[in-house]
């Protein structure tokens, strides 16, 4: 049962709340069950969510600020014009979430799975994707430039006229990616070149 009165919760069952408009700020969850649970409308702001499931969850319209996302799935959930700004994504599952019109501006995307998601035209320059897979992600038209690649994986996503201009990489797997006039700079056609076994001179 969940109170706001009670800001932190761990191993609760909260799939039947309707946080539906709530302001939720400082509060913590751990190893909770959210899945159905109505999060849309809502104000999440530095809040920590760790180990938690929100399949099927509807977070539509949310804003999430300053917020910390660790270990947790996100499978058939819908992020309709949700925003994260300034957050801590690390280790999230989104494969199989509706992210239509989601935003991520600034913070982290780490070691996250977005394989086979719909993320045309996504916004995601200048933050970290380090670690995260986009395997056979639609990415066509998608902003990721200055983002750190470090061992993102992109095999078999679309990346046509993708944005990779000043976008960091090392250990990289793009080698099996789409791409048709993908924007990359001279540092980036270095790293592809090297991936070929050809040298840039």
């Amino acid at each position: 049962m969940f109170s706001l009165e009670q800001n932190t919760y761990k191993n609760a069952r909260l799939g039947d709340t309707d946080f539906t408009d709530a302001e939720l700020r400082g509060y913590t969850f751990e190893n909770c069950d959210l899945r159905g649970a109505m999060f849309s409308g809502a104000l999440l702001e530095k809040c920590r969510f760790s180990a938690c499931a929100f399949d099927f969850s509807r977070l539509n319209d949310v804003l999430a600020r300053g917020c910390s996302f660790e270990n947790c799935t996100f499978s058939g959930a819908s992020l309709f014009v949700t925003a994260f700004e300034n957050c801590r994504v690390s280790g999230c599952s989104f494969a199989g979430a509706d992210l239509t019109g989601w935003a991520v501006r600034g913070g982290t995307l780490e070691y996250c799975v977005l394989d086979h998601c719909p993320l045309k035209k996504q916004d995601f320059s200048g933050i970290s994707l380090r670690g995260t897979s986009f395997a056979e992600a639609d990415l066509e038209k998608a902003d990721l430039s200055g983002c750190d690649l470090t061992e993102t994986v992109f095999r078999n996503a679309q990346l046509k006229e993708c944005d990779l201009r000043r976008a960091k990489f090392s250990r990289t797997d793009i080698r099996f990616a789409k791409m048709q006039k993908t924007k990359i700079d001279l540092e980036g056609a270095v790293y592809l070149a090297g991936l070929l076994g050809a040298v840039v001179n």
